[in-house]
């Protein structure tokens, strides 16, 4: 359920705060600019689960490639432990 939020008075109280001097039609139009992109936002927000989507793709090659590069970073520093002892 969307917040119903008074755009209009945050706008102003942030305009007298800050010293920004606009008149009440550029106010109320940026005002329903705010609540435009706070809806767009919500819904496209709501529209796709991130994490459901995440979940559901499973890529075999880039497992591998993290395996495979795991392997070679165990192993550099393997090779690099032996030569610390060894000195």
């Amino acid at each position: 359920m969307p917040k119903n939020t008074d755009y209009l008075s945050e706008l102003a109280r942030y305009n007298t705060e800050h010293g920004i001097t606009a008149t009440f039609s550029e106010m109320k139009k940026t005002a329903r600019r705010i609540g435009r992109i706070v809806e767009e936002n919500e819904a496209a927000r709501n529209a796709v689960d991130p994490l459901a989507y995440v979940l559901q793709f499973w890529d075999e090659t880039g497992e591998l490639a993290v395996d495979h590069v795991m392997e070679e970073r165990a192993e550099a520093n393997r090779k690099a432990a032996e030569r610390r002892v060894a000195a």
